[in-house]
């Protein structure tokens, strides 16, 4: 079993840590282990943790379109989640957005079992359901759940369903996803891996992968070069989005390819996403003011939390930003989702919320 470890540097802003954590990759399988008190904070690892892979190949799989039923209609809806970080007891959290206020929470009950430090969140048109992917500490578990909403079981969200990620725990894909979106067009998932990876000992790269929604398969995947700041290479932010305006095919992946600290949201074209090659980014875009955690481009806007708040940045370039209300989570949420899918400035039929 080949050893490498994690590197460590101090944070910016006076907050400093140190640790010691320990990746191992089996011949097979890559998998992490984070010693006790690796981070005082659930929200972000370390600065400087990478995963160091000798290589990484990645084939894009065929995977048909799914065909969306008939449902109730939902055009409009201003229900919003969010995954909150924690390493204990991560709560779904449940908001109205215009006007702003909370509603139920609920704690995801996950097969798996184990600690859950919230990362990925995405409502599922199809059933009504959520995605959600967790760390255990800073561990991905390799897979991606479904639960149901807080307003359908206040307290606890049920398990309804999982998939692997890729080839599952411990296999060569990376195993901690850190954001989630339904593509509109396919209703598979979009997942950006939290992580960097160095590959053969390069600069880092941080990967986003397109996963079937039936048995987890990696139907694309691409990577761009990670954010120069070590602390500023943990990805939670992503999502989905229909620009116009904009070179390439029109569908695009929006992120700030990090954690919150203030980097440009990069617009990478979903058609450039393939076999693990470095995707196309068409434009970059500041939003100013605040930092962005979870991200979500629906009918009203750019949505996103920076841990503690959540805004409304409306439509590209995004430099107007609406203070929507506090996230009410300890420390932050990570990963949001507006009751929505459509992924258009404005709306595109009905977004199949049945709330």
């Amino acid at each position: 079993m080949v050893r490498s470890c994690y590197r460590s540097f101090g944070r910016r802003g006076g907050w400093k840590r140190s640790c010691v954590v320990v990746l191992s990759m089996a011949l097979l399988g890559l998998a992490s282990a984070v010693t006790a008190g690796a981070a005082d904070n659930p929200a972000v690892p370390p600065a400087g943790s990478v995963l160091n892979v000798a290589s990484y190949n990645l084939t894009d799989t065929i995977a048909d379109p799914v065909t969306i039923p008939p449902g109730p209609p939902g055009n409009g809806s201003t229900i919003l989640w969010g995954y909150e970080a924690n390493f204990v007891g991560s709560r779904i959290l449940q908001y109205d957005i215009a006007p702003y206020a909370t509603g139920p929470d609920c704690v995801p009950v996950l097969s798996t079992g184990g600690t859950d430090n919230g990362r990925g969140l995405a409502f599922d048109p199809l059933d009504g359901n959520l995605w959600v992917t967790r760390l255990t500490v800073f561990m991905g578990d390799g897979l991606i759940h479904k639960v149901t909403p807080p307003n359908v079981f206040p307290g606890t969200c049920p398990q309804v369903g999982v998939i692997p990620f890729g080839d599952g725990p411990g296999g060569t894909i990376q195993d901690d996803i850190g954001a989630l979106d339904v593509d509109q067009g396919s209703k598979h998932i979009w997942a950006a891996g939290y992580f960097p990876i160095s590959v053969g000992g390069g600069a880092e790269r941080n990967y986003f992968y397109l996963v079937n929604r039936n048995n987890g398969r990696i139907i694309q995947s691409c990577w761009v070069p990670s954010n120069p700041e070590p602390e500023d290479q943990f990805n939670d932010s992503l999502t989905y989005a229909r620009l116009r305006g904009l070179p390439g095919s029109g569908q695009y992946l929006v992120s700030d390819v990090g954690e919150y600290f203030g980097s440009p949201l990069r617009v990478l074209d979903t058609s450039s996403c393939h076999n693990g090659r470095e995707a196309t980014v068409v434009a970059e875009f500041v939003v100013a003011d605040h930092g962005i955690t979870g991200l979500d481009f629906e009918w009203p806007g750019l949505i996103n939390a920076d841990l503690y708040d959540l805004f409304n940045n409306g439509d590209k370039p995004f430099t107007t930003s609406t203070l929507i209300g506090p996230t009410t989570a300890p420390f932050g949420l990570e990963d949001v989702s507006l009751c929505a899918f459509r992924a258009k400035f404005g709306g595109d039929g009905n977004d199949m919320c049945p709330y």
